[in-house]
């Protein structure tokens, strides 16, 4: 089996690797120990090489890093471009047997159908999630436009949101097969006239053997921490504010903030307007080291986000010990709703978050450490992986009878 893998990931400098990323990652190093090949479409600065030196023939495309929305898509159009091109060069000299998606982003995606469409070789993407106001009703550009606007974006960002968001499911509805990381991603795919027959649902694994590998010693250094992308959809604004509120209550309350994004230089704007500079702390960009001792070294994990379709953070900090405060959203309810120190919380009712994270700080942390890690157990890499390659080969078999 020989896979071509679109692999499009942002620049540290824009944003932290996300759990699309990471999950490849960690897959890939599973199909490869099964004896897959993997042919690597992919942008710079290279990961997949430090998973393995056994992927030797990749493909690796420069993408210049941009702090502006703009330039950013208008980045993303130049690399598009460069990787279709790319991929169908490839697709002549290396004779992959299938084309795969690694995450249903613009820059995965429309190189991957391009691909497809002038090879004919079947297309498998993995669907992470899909940015849309409600899993349960079917939406159109408007609703999706109106949800971006919602979250304060501008015109001009929401309509270059909504186009792009609008590509993705025009794609998704042309695939071979959707890889769906969660029941509550399935159904949003569903909703949006995307085959039921098309769509497969797997999971995400942890890796935590390799988290417990970071081990921190020392007293409690945060009471809550933050890890993700600083943007708007991860609800970044909201624990701002739902932090002073904590911080009224308890003035010592120290936040870490850990993540890189465009919304970064404003958060920490308004953070020094808040008078917070003492109370929430933006560490940025941080190495898994750097990161997991900081999750080790925190009471609660936050994460108020708006739009997730399995929420590996979550899961990383449920693996440190950590109980975990989020949005009530359908994906995280999926997934860790049954968690007994997993909280949920009304999306954007910021006073509820505040009154949670203090409620949780007076809780029995030790106690609710071992209702994380117990629960975190069920999160195998190696089950999701080896169920995701027999989905890729059947969809490469199913192809390979209608030829027949």
């Amino acid at each position: 089996m020989r896979i071509l893998c679109v692999f499009f990931h942002p620049q540290p400098s824009i944003t932290g690797l996300g759990g699309a990323e990471k999950r490849f990652m960690e897959t890939s190093r599973i199909w490869l120990n099964e004896g897959v090949k993997l042919i690597m479409l992919e942008s710079d600065p290279s990961l997949i090489t430090t998973v393995k030196r056994e992927i030797r023939r990749s493909s690796r495309l420069i993408h210049h890093p941009e702090r502006n929305w703009l330039r950013i898509y208008a980045g993303w159009m130049f690399w598009m471009i460069r990787a279709s091109l790319k991929g169908a060069s490839i697709v002549r000299r290396k004779k992959p047997n299938v084309i795969l998606a690694t995450n249903n982003t613009l820059p995965n995606v429309v190189p991957a159908y391009f691909i497809h469409n002038i090879s004919k070789l079947p297309l498998s993407v993995i669907v992470h999630h899909i940015d849309v106001p409600s899993t349960e009703t079917q939406t159109n550009w408007f609703t999706i436009y109106c949800m971006y606007r919602q979250m304060k974006y501008g015109r001009l960002v929401s309509i270059l949101k909504t186009l792009a968001q609008s590509t993705v499911l025009f794609i998704l509805r042309r695939s071979g097969e959707c890889i769906a990381v969660s029941n509550s991603t399935a159904r949003a795919l569903i909703r949006n006239r995307v085959p039921e027959k098309k769509i497969s649902v797997s999971s995400n694994g942890v890796n935590s053997q390799y988290i417990d590998k970071f081990r921190f010693g020392g007293g409690k250094l945060y009471d809550g921490i933050f890890v993700g992308r600083i943007g708007k959809e991860k609800g970044i604004y909201d624990l701002v504010n739902a932090w002073r509120e904590t911080v009224a209550v308890k003035p010592d309350a120290r936040l870490a903030v850990v993540g890189t994004g465009v919304e970064l230089e404003q958060v920490k704007r308004i953070i020094i307007q808040s008078h917070l500079e003492k109370n929430i702390l933006v560490f940025g960009h941080c190495s898994d080291r750097e990161m997991y001792l900081k999750m080790k070294a925190s009471r609660v994990f936050v994460l108020p986000s708006l739009l997730e379709g399995w929420g590996l953070a979550v899961a990383e900090a449920l693996a440190c010990g950590l109980p975990a405060i989020c949005y009530d959203i359908p994906a995280i309810r999926e997934v860790f709703g049954a968690c007994k120190s997993v909280f949920l919380v009304t999306p954007k009712d910021e006073e509820k978050l505040s009154s949670t994270i203090i409620k949780v700080l007076q809780m029995d942390l030790e106690k609710l450490a071992e209702f994380s890690k117990t629960y975190i157990k069920r999160f195998d890499w190696n089950t999701v992986a080896l169920n995701d390659l027999e989905t890729i080969k059947r969809t490469v078999s199913s192809r390979h009878d209608r030829k027949i």
